[in-house]
């Protein structure tokens, strides 16, 4: 039997089901529910995490991650990311820079998510993943994407 105390177990940690949702290409109605500033893969520049959670039509409450390049040694990534930094900004109210993101949390604003197709590190097999092309003003219900589509339950490329 292992021992697990003192290593340090985040308790509000999300539980992983080990599979995720991929939906339809659309926009849809979202607002940010969490977010975690890191260093990027190199060390030299910041990603801000962002978790989107869609909160309007079938698809409500499923959540996506979306990585913006804050901090970047490429001069087009770093405008790239502070652009849509700032964009999500104007669409929440906020003036630009913030502060920190406590302003941007649970306000409504819309997504347009394309479905991408990548091969699994792990088992070689083509899968597919959501990722947020652009951030816009919430999406009244006739705007946003309501799909029949079947929905894929897909294993997850690497966990949040």
């Amino acid at each position: 039997m292992t021992n697990l105390s003192g290593v340090g177990l985040n308790p509000n940690v999300e539980e992983n089901t080990g599979a995720f949702t991929v939906l339809p290409a659309g926009k849809y109605k979202a607002c940010l529910v969490a977010d975690e500033l890191r260093d990027n893969s190199a060390g030299n520049g910041k990603i801000l995490v962002v978790k989107v959670q869609i909160i309007d039509g079938q698809f409500s409450g499923e959540v996506l991650t979306d990585y913006i390049n804050i901090i970047n040694p490429n001069p087009t990534a770093q405008t790239i990311g502070q652009g849509t930094l700032k964009r999500i900004c104007n669409m929440c109210g906020i003036p630009y820079p913030p502060h920190d993101t406590a302003g941007l949390m649970g306000k409504p604003l819309g997504i347009d998510i394309k479905v991408e197709k990548f091969v699994s590190n792990t088992t070689g097999k083509e899968l597919e993943s959501n990722k947020i092309k652009s951030y816009g003003p919430a999406p009244t219900q006739s705007q946003a994407q309501v799909s029949a589509q079947p929905v894929q339950e897909t294993q997850a490329a690497s966990g949040w």
